[in-house]
This record gives C-alpha cells, structure tokens and sequence, in this order.
C-alpha cells in the first residue's frame, strides 16, 4: 500500500471520529429531552412540544461541532454549559480536529499543529495522531456525559437517567 493510500484510510478515521461526535452532540440533546419528558404536566408538556421542536430544527444546522458551536447548542437548547467540565485544552484540541477535518473535506493545506507536524513541517495525519484522536474523544463523550447527567440531576431532579 503506498503512502498516499495510507494517509487517505487516516483522513477517513479522523472524519470518522468527528461525525460520530457530530452524532453523540445530536442525540445528547435528543436524550436529553427523553429523559425530561413529563406527559402527566399539560402546561409541561405544551413548553416541551414548542422546546424539542426548536432543538430538532437546529440539529438539522448543527454540522460543525467545534467547541464554540458545540458549546452554544447544548446550552440554547439543554441549559446545560459544558464550559466548567471542558478544560481549555481540550477546547483547542476539539477546534484543532475539526479544523483539520474541514480541510481535507473541502481541499484546504492541512493546518500544521503539533499532532499533525512532519519533519518537513508540512500538516499529514499519522497513525498516532488517529489513535490519539480516538483516545481524546472517548475522553471528551465521558466527560460531557458526566455533565450533562449531573446537569438533569440538579435541574430537574431525576436521578437514573443513563
């Protein structure tokens, strides 16, 4: 296999791994609303309807999932402010990953950062990048996991939820 198909199977893993954290944002909120759900409140159950609503139309925008977009989603449409739970590396490592997706998706140089610097100082993807990239998400789904359910324990009371 060349180098050229190697980095091409190393590109389609880091795009993996950033829709699949597009997916895990997405049903965030969707779980989110099934965990609050209250059918037995008429004036509850009218503030949800319109809530979920207005949270599913912006799902269907939400195609970035950068900190800053990722951040402004589960606020606006859960209350819950993952800003506390991530650290700010991990907000920078989080931009710098779909940035780097973004351009190879679209055609751009890849940005050089530290994880994807060759010695030539040009931007390539390498078999520790995308493993590093992995371990980071599996990281980022714990930590914001752990929010979020903290998040409707002290809201809204309800205990067991996932």
């Amino acid at each position: 296999m060349s180098l050229d198909e190697i980095r091409i199977y190393y590109h389609a893993g880091l795009t993996a791994y950033v829709a699949a954290w597009n997916a895990y944002i997405k049903n965030l909120v969707r779980d989110f609303y099934d965990a609050i759900v209250d059918p037995s409140d008429p004036k509850f159950r009218a503030l949800y309807t319109i809530a979920r609503k207005r949270a599913e139309n912006a799902l269907t925008r939400f195609n970035t999932p950068n900190a800053e977009n990722t951040r402004n989603i589960l606020v606006e449409y859960t209350g819950y402010d993952p800003i506390n739970t991530l650290l700010w590396i991990q907000r920078e490592k989080l931009d710098d990953i779909v940035e780097v997706r973004h351009s190879f998706a679209h055609g751009f140089d890849m940005p050089t950062n530290t994880w994807t610097q060759s010695l030539s100082k040009r931007g390539h993807l390498t078999s520790k990048a995308v493993q590093e990239t992995e371990a980071f998400f599996k990281n980022l789904v714990k930590v914001t996991d752990r929010g979020m359910k903290a998040h409707i324990e002290s809201t809204y009371g309800l205990t067991n939820i996932w």
